[in-house]
């Protein structure tokens, strides 16, 4: 009996030394398995963010200009825009093909410009066949100030859309000369 419990004293002091059989904690461990019911390590999106930005400028760097299917809303990125200042008016140009001059809807509201745009297409074939399609287009500018609204012009020629905001006298301001 004496002896038996020696042997485990002996065996106690080596697990606790390391030297045992037995786990210790410093002892490394299996890699984890999932198993059903147990909760998922956490996942860093890092890398997938890293890899759709990296997409995203290579994306531009190709086809510089044109958006990408997922940006912006169909409406605001259709409109290819384009502002001028120059001295005497603001002329803003719109691309907006398939739409009739009577299609758009302007509006001068403070220090915007609101450009509107819907079409709506219906057909209806012999064999019954039902079609229709509606498009339509949205977009606020940003109007530098002392622009007359009452006087603003618009055209509609070949896809693009013109429109001439004239500056009120006080908005042109007066050059000055820089002495040295």
């Amino acid at each position: 009996m004496a002896s038996q419990q020696q042997t485990e004293e002996k065996s106690k002091s080596q697990v606790e030394q390391g030297g045992g059989k037995a786990l210790s904690k410093a002892a490394p461990s299996a890699p984890a398995r999932y198993r059903p019911g147990a909760s998922l390590p956490a996942v860093s999106w890092e890398p997938i963010r890293r890899m759709r930005e990296e997409f995203d400028r290579i994306f531009d760097l190709t086809f510089g200009g044109w958006p990408a299917p997922w940006e912006g809303t169909g409406r605001d990125r259709l409109w290819g825009l384009d502002m001028e200042e120059k001295e005497n008016n603001v002329i803003v140009r719109a691309e907006a093909p398939g739409f009739e001059p009577n299609d758009f809807d302007l509006q001068v509201r403070g220090d915007q410009l609101v450009l509107r745009a819907a079409h709506k297409a219906e057909s209806e074939e012999p064999d019954g066949y039902h079609e229709w399609s509606r498009q339509e287009l949205y977009r606020s500018v940003a109007l530098p100030t002392g622009v007359d609204a009452d006087k603003v012009q618009a055209t509609y020629r070949n896809g693009v859309l013109t429109v001439t905001l004239p500056k009120t006298e006080d908005s042109n301001g007066r050059r000055i000369t820089v002495q040295g």
